[in-house]
């Protein structure tokens, strides 16, 4: 359901409805009846499980009860996947601001996702098309996300990357990582993080057989992603990956949690209160999510 105050619910009725997604997989929405209802839920839609969580507030707006009814779903969800009851989770979008009032002590789905299912390498990555880019640290400030920056973020990003592509299809996944500094640091004169850090991670990840390259100047990484030259980039905080991404398909960024023992996909975009209730929302990437799940669940089923 995601934030029952933003367009998740919406995004995921219209999912629900969509032709494509309904000879992919059977649906199943988890979240208030009540919500889904307001927005054009109707009896052979598809079921509902509903976790018994009221949600009485306007659209439009973070709320503690918000917090409380989307973590539910969330958690719900994860836990029928885990169980096999069913084949994959799609979630909808979140607001970290609910959730932080409702005392939910997880920041983002994937922290919570790491932790319920002792997934300690599960990573986001973040699709639009044929691009692909898995982030090295996610929804940190700046601040927090070059603090937080070691080797071992880099290599567990990269390494979820190869696995997940490997899945897609790809037998033998090509590589990027992107710089954290202007043309690469230029030798040193624009910081000395690639030199330092990047390059290190770099000779490790290497001598375990990854095909990589870099450091490359995050602009320049992606231009070569574009023409086919890489199958995936590793970014290395939440903006190197989301602009570019969203510049390409505005409305149609996948995130798909690498490296879990369930499927979990999601619409890579927000909940959209400013539009949440007056039936605007684009449903783009809540389908696509949901077409990439029914594809992962029916891969890890054959």
């Amino acid at each position: 359901m995601g934030d029952p105050a933003g367009i998740g619910p919406e995004i995921a009725v219209a999912a629900a409805k969509d032709a494509r997604v309904r000879r992919a997989c059977r649906p199943l929405l988890v979240g208030t009846e009540a919500v889904f209802k307001r927005f054009g839920w109707r009896s052979g839609v598809a079921p509902i499980f509903d976790p018994g969580l009221a949600f009485s507030c306007a659209p439009g707006r973070p709320t503690v009860e918000g917090g409380r009814a989307s973590f539910g779903a969330f958690e719900a969800a994860v836990r029928l996947a885990a169980r096999r009851l069913v084949a994959g989770v799609v979630s909808g979008p979140i607001s970290k601001d609910s959730w932080s009032r409702a005392g939910i002590e997880h920041r983002d789905h994937t922290e919570y996702l790491r932790r319920e299912l002792d997934a300690p390498g599960g990573g986001m990555l973040l699709m639009a098309g044929e691009l692909r880019a898995i982030l090295a640290t996610r929804h940190v400030s700046l601040r927090e996300a070059l603090r937080d920056l070691d080797a071992r973020a880099i290599e567990d990003a990269a390494r979820a990357a190869d696995r997940a592509l490997r899945e897609l299809g790809i037998a033998a996944p090509r590589l990027a990582l992107c710089a954290l500094n202007p043309h690469a640091g230029e030798g040193g004169l624009l910081g000395e993080d690639e030199a330092r850090l990047l390059a290190p991670a770099l000779a490790g990840l290497r001598k375990s057989g990854l095909r990589i390259e870099g450091p490359i100047a995050a602009d320049a990484a992606w231009s070569a992603h574009r023409r086919g030259r890489y199958d995936g980039l590793v970014a290395l905080y939440h903006d190197q990956a989301m602009i570019p991404l969203k510049l390409w398909r505005p409305f149609g960024v996948v995130n798909w949690t690498a490296g879990l023992p369930i499927v979990r996909t999601s619409a890579g975009h927000g909940t959209a209160f400013d539009i949440a209730g007056r039936g605007a929302a684009d449903p783009s990437a809540a389908i696509d999510a949901a077409l990439l799940a029914a594809r992962l669940a029916s891969r890890r089923d054959s």
